[in-house]
């Protein structure tokens, strides 16, 4: 049975311009060796570099979330550059990771660990067998709420404060 895929390609900033292409070409390798599998690939600039080279207006194009909501993946890199920096102090490009994170309630970060054999391992003495496990974290709640804030008196920050919110629903949908 033919299985097609839509995958958003997102390279964004910094090591995300090296690593995507080359997970792109993995998973071109993949269709060409597998039977029925399609990959369909739409590539959008973004990121800190889009911003500046926008002239400060935007951090990807506005048909990219669109994009994002029809496709069956999203292949994302990184955002961010050192001379990319709000008013404000926020990174550009957190507005556009959380735009898509919020935006289509990816609530869960799933990270595997795996040892593959021939590969060092900075854990002395573990072998493949040894190292194998998932990390599952809640993605949309925790210190992503916009529970914070900052007392200021005579313009020094005196207290920060900064709420890690868990609701059953987040718990209880990221356990599952």
């Amino acid at each position: 049975m033919p299985r097609k895929y839509k995958i958003v390609v997102l390279p964004g900033d910094g090591v995300g311009g090296e690593v995507i292409p080359e997970a792109v070409k993995v998973l071109k390798a993949a269709e060409e060796t597998t039977t029925g599998l399609n990959l369909e690939f739409q590539e959008f600039d973004c990121g800190a570099h889009y911003w500046l080279k926008m002239g400060k207006k935007e951090e990807w194009p506005a048909e990219a979330f669109q994009a994002c909501k029809e496709s069956t993946a999203i292949l994302f890199g990184a955002v961010g550059l050192p001379d990319a920096v709000r008013p404000n102090g926020t990174i550009v490009g957190i507005d556009l990771l959380f735009k898509i994170r919020f935006g289509l309630d990816l609530y869960a970060n799933i990270r595997p660990v795996k040892l593959f054999q021939g590969i060092e391992c900075p854990i002395v003495g573990k072998k493949p067998e040894d190292v194998n496990f998932v990390i599952v974290r809640e993605n949309t709640e925790g210190l992503y709420s916009p529970m914070k804030g900052a007392l200021t008196r005579g313009g020094e920050t005196e207290l920060a404060v900064d709420v890690r919110v868990v609701t059953r629903k987040g718990a209880e949908r990221v356990i599952r």
